[in-house]
């Protein structure tokens, strides 16, 4: 089930498959998100996020998140190349990913 401080930061604000009433669909993205961090620790980890992903980290995401997400069993257009974006969690895991690379100080 969703929880609506983490629906706030990553559905209504990154994903364009977002719509109300639909609390009990959550991606793999969504879980591990609100798995590893606090609503708090990921407001402060996107402050400068950009609005979409580059795609430079999608084996890194894919092999940590997509593989395991329960929407690759019924389908995942984004995965399928169907010319869909993916999920918003991806742009944020994607910015977690290479800010840590980064390191702390370079936030």
């Amino acid at each position: 089930m969703k929880k609506d401080d983490y629906t706030d930061i990553i559905c209504k604000r990154f994903c364009t498959f977002y719509k109300p009433g639909k609390e009990g669909l959550a991606c793999g993205t969504y879980d591990f998100i609100s798995r590893n961090l606090t609503p708090g620790e990921l407001e402060s980890s996107i402050q400068r996020i950009p609005s979409t992903p580059d795609f430079t980290l999608d084996k890194k995401v894919k092999g940590l998140i997509c593989e395991k997400c329960g929407f690759m069993t019924d389908g995942c257009d984004f995965r399928e190349g169907l010319e869909s974006p993916p999920c918003g969690g991806y742009t944020i895991i994607e910015w977690l990913i290479k800010s840590a690379a980064k390191g702390p100080l370079s936030r």
